[in-house]
């Protein structure tokens, strides 16, 4: 018997909570005989699985087709967007060098190698999986109760909150019990809270919540989430490789928010203006229930 859509968001992260929990410690005593890892480290991959075996208990409810329709069209959006990232981080990160608010990191040659290597590896593979989560499946199940317009929001929400949810890395000091993943996780709720909050942070929650927005709002009037995937890998390319090459300066004067790209006042206005020219660029009909006047 299928579970009524009001309870599908709510069975999906306590079952992602749960599982994560439970994987947290069995990962970690596992992977000591083969692997050590910090505790913490283990904890963040338990929240990665459990949250794609959740998303698995929902694939039904997940149009694969639809949201990655593979059609002579779909390489032209994908280039579509890394073009879109590509110039709006340049921006970004224009405005923040003008402003004197970086410095070189001063690498060697092969750490500049490895830092490129990851960036690219994150880009390739951290937006499809996002994109299907945060856009594909939470935007498309919070639009079908108040309406794409508070469910656009709402997954905006939730896509920035989630980047602030992190297991504290003082956890790696303490005694691993077969219990820990429950404290492990209290205690990342706890800080999460506080860290929001700190003046610092509100620019960098200020501008993830706004490029919640700008993903969520591609996708409700492109109708795919390949434009998304080219985004959203563009943009963590641009900034792993940045952040990654560069220092934040001793007293940054680039933000009034915090001292990074990301943090930026500069961002912010970057990516108001970029929202505001996708959302009059895209005018597709919307693939979610609403249609007509009601349709975004």
């Amino acid at each position: 018997m299928p579970l009524p859509g009001k309870y599908v968001l709510p069975f999906f992260f306590l079952t992602l909570l749960l599982g994560a929990m439970i994987l947290g410690p069995v990962l970690y005593f596992g992977l000591a005989l083969v692997w050590p890892i910090p505790f913490h480290r283990a904890m963040d991959r338990a929240l990665l699985i459990s949250a794609v075996a959740a998303l698995g208990l929902f694939w039904s409810r997940i149009p694969l087709a639809t949201l990655w329709p593979w059609n002579g069209d779909a390489w032209k959006q994908l280039l579509l967007g890394y073009f879109i990232a590509a110039v709006s981080i340049q921006a970004m990160i224009g405005f923040d060098l003008a402003l004197g608010g970086f410095t070189s990191a001063h690498l060697s040659g092969g750490k500049v190698a490895g830092r490129v290597l990851l960036a690219l590896v994150a880009a390739m593979l951290v937006p499809p999986l996002e994109e299907t989560v945060f856009r594909g499946f939470l935007q498309t199940e919070l639009v079908k109760g108040p309406g794409w317009r508070v469910g656009w929001v709402f997954a905006a929400a939730i896509f920035m909150l989630a980047h602030f949810l992190k297991i504290p890395v003082e956890l790696d000091h303490q005694p691993v019990h077969i219990w820990s993943g429950a404290m492990a996780l209290g205690a990342a709720f706890s800080q999460f809270g506080h860290d929001l909050l700190l003046p610092e942070n509100i620019g960098k929650a200020a501008n993830l919540f706004l490029v919640g927005l700008i993903l969520g709002g591609v996708f409700l009037r492109s109708g795919s989430l390949w434009v998304n995937a080219g985004l959203h890998g563009g943009w963590i390319f641009g900034l792993l490789l940045f952040t990654g090459l560069t220092r934040p300066a001793e007293t940054p004067n680039v933000s009034g928010f915090g001292g990074d790209i990301l943090s930026s006042l500069a961002t912010t206005l970057v990516l108001l203006l970029l929202g505001l020219w996708l959302w009059l660029y895209y005018r597709h009909p919307s693939i979610l229930p609403e249609t007509g006047a009601n349709a975004p």
